[in-house]
């Protein structure tokens, strides 16, 4: 995203009183009994993967007393109607279980293509512990985006009883949270909301800004430096890169391209085109880094740059322990690091994976980890609306975000006082949505957030939102399938 070409406040004293981009609260429906137990016999054969050995054994003998014919297998093999994944049962990495279960639907999509009207069950567990999430209602919203042949659903348990498998499998339940009691709430997305009327007292002094010196994450910081006046400390993986000598600064990567290029041939030196690229997009980074830090001077806060690897948990602690040492203990949070690896679920890979859930959940789970949680007053977590709709593509991308999510409730309910916020983003004018993406976002009817307005959601909720309202979608509905 092209930084401001000055340093300015993003919201004017004659702002109006409604957001251009709805913001509503997400949140669970009412809850309902689970129906008793109906007829099964259209969903047979069912296979149940055995991932979770003992679960999958007493779920087989659960749906052979009700008369049907279940199996334990080792991956879909295509003898079935009905495949019921327990992969996301299973402790342990959170990467790998979220693959082995993105990989097992993807077997079963193959081999339930070819046997008629067909389901994917996806059960998981509700975390308790801020670091150990799963993800799969977005996973499953995804595949129904991708999948027209197939009906791929997520069940989450408190803890996950046969007995209640069985009976929302035998009632065709959709997404839903199942408690103990055989209650089910599935996602609820409130009314359009207006502006909180009532400023908060009492603001975090000192802000780690995960991503913050560049994209939509500055936009938003800048504005929080305006209401807050505090101090930022911004943290991103790129170098605070000078600019080239010699070369005029521009934003604009080809005219830079070019000019290091043609400079580099005056030297009488040959760089190659990827060098030349990496040199061109380190400069524009540094310069970006270098306007963001600026721009929070200007609106009344202090920042300062952290160059930091979330994938390195010891680097994580040493340098958080670093900032607190210098610029006092940390108290706001703001995780705004993120990368994309779109492709169709059934081409993902472990590596693509690895790269958006790195940053985005291992990354927040090592800074969490570095702090003191207990002293937090304020947490914003970027997550996306892919969470909430699904999004072609965007599997892996949804499964992180809804993680994202859960760890927002999860913070909130556990430190006292904290004002926790997931903001599930639609996509923004300027963030990271190009031209044809912006095409595709405007066929289905979805508006882009402007940069202004989206700094004012943000800084309103997070500051003087009502605590209670952990997830907010920011943006235009979507379609959900």
């Amino acid at each position: 995203m092209e930084a401001d070409p000055s340093p300015r406040p993003l919201v004017s004293d004659n702002q109006p009183a409604g957001y251009q981009s709805a913001v509503r609260v997400i949140g669970l429906s009412a809850a309902a009994a689970l129906p008793a137990l109906a007829d099964l016999s259209g969903l047979a054969p069912i296979e149940i993967t055995g991932a979770e050995n003992a679960l999958a054994a007493a779920l087989a003998q659960a749906l052979q007393g009700a008369g049907v014919a279940a199996e334990i297998v080792d991956q879909p093999s295509g003898a079935a109607r009905t495949v019921i994944l327990t992969e996301g049962l299973q402790s342990g990495d959170l990467v790998e279980r979220h693959w082995s279960v993105l990989a097992q639907a993807c077997l079963a999509h193959t081999c339930l293509t070819h046997t008629g009207a067909a389901k994917i069950i996806c059960l998981q567990e509700t975390a308790t512990d801020v670091l150990a999430q799963t993800g799969l209602a977005g996973l499953a919203r995804t595949l129904r985006k991708e999948w027209a042949t197939v009906e791929t659903v997520c069940w989450a348990f408190e803890t996950c009883d046969p007995e209640l498998v069985v009976r929302a499998l035998s009632n065709g339940l959709g997404d839903a949270a199942i408690a103990h009691d055989g209650s089910w709430r599935a996602q609820a997305i409130g009314p359009a909301m207006l502006p909180p009327s009532v400023q908060s007292a009492g603001q975090a002094e000192v802000w780690l800004v995960t991503g913050g010196a560049r994209g939509v994450t500055a936009t938003c910081t800048i504005e929080l430096a305006r209401r807050t006046g505090a101090t930022f400390i911004l943290a991103g993986r790129s170098a605070q890169a000078a600019w080239p000598d010699g070369i005029a600064k521009t934003a604009d990567i080809k005219v830079l391209r070019a000019a290091l290029a043609q400079q580099a041939k005056a030297n009488g030196e040959k760089i190659k085109l990827p060098d030349l690229d990496g040199m061109a997009r380190q400069a524009l980074a540094g310069q970006e880094i270098g306007e963001t830090l600026a721009a929070i001077a200007a609106a009344g806060g202090t920042a300062h740059y952290a160059q930091l690897d979330l994938s390195d948990d010891a680097a994580v602690r040493a340098q958080v322990a670093d900032m607190q040492a210098r610029f006092g203990q940390i108290t706001g949070l703001v995780h705004g690091a993120g990368v994309l690896a779109d492709r169709l679920a059934l081409k993902k890979t472990r590596r693509d994976l690895d790269t958006v859930f790195g940053p985005k959940v291992l990354g927040l789970q090592s800074v969490l980890g570095a702090l003191d949680v207990s002293v937090l007053s304020h947490v914003a977590l970027f997550s996306s609306a892919s969470a909430a709709f699904g999004n072609v593509g965007q599997a892996d991308y949804a499964m992180a975000n809804t993680c994202l999510n859960q760890i927002a409730n999860r913070l909130a309910s556990q430190v006292p006082g904290l004002r926790a916020k997931a903001f599930n983003w639609g996509p923004w004018d300027g963030g990271m949505v190009d031209a044809n993406l912006a095409e595709l976002f405007a066929a289905q009817g979805i508006g882009l957030i402007d940069r202004r307005d989206g700094a004012r959601i943000f800084a309103d909720q997070l500051l003087d939102g009502d605590p209670a309202e952990i997830e907010l979608l920011a943006g235009d509905r979507w379609t959900v399938s």
